[in-house]
């Protein structure tokens, strides 16, 4: 778990340390199988975002798997501070690397209705559904 929060731009090797060769990476933007395909995704996140940290407040372990429940923490480019709450599910193989790495959190509270547009239409959906 400390691999991801002291995780830095100049430090994605570490990944390595964390994921098997074959490992899958599940979230609500991305699926892919593979450390080079998971290392793109978190090069990705550090260039479109600053000052980017996972703050971990509670984690189970139960088997081969591991919940873990986070904060991650953020600025835009723009400078705006952004938190999001999620959940990761983890399951390891018997050498301790992750296989399978699902992150579950939504996108629609915490993205898509800080869009101008969409924002507006996400707010008014919700209201008309509340109604």
């Amino acid at each position: 778990m400390q691999t991801f929060t002291s995780l830095t731009p100049d430090g994605l090797e570490r990944l390595a340390e964390i994921f098997a060769a074959d490992a899958r990476f599940k979230d609500p933007f991305n699926d892919v199988h593979g450390l080079a395909a998971i290392t793109r995704i978190f090069e990705h996140m550090f260039a479109t975002t600053r000052d980017s940290r996972f703050v971990i407040s509670d984690h189970a372990v139960t088997g081969d798997t591991l919940f873990i429940r986070w904060d991650y923490h953020f600025q835009t480019l723009k400078g705006e501070a952004w938190e999001i709450p999620g959940t990761s599910v983890v399951r390891f193989n018997a050498q301790g690397l992750a296989l399978e790495h699902v992150d579950y959190w939504d996108p629609a509270e915490h993205v898509y209705s800080k869009l101008p547009v969409l924002g507006w239409l996400m707010r008014w959906l919700r209201g008309k559904l509340q109604a």
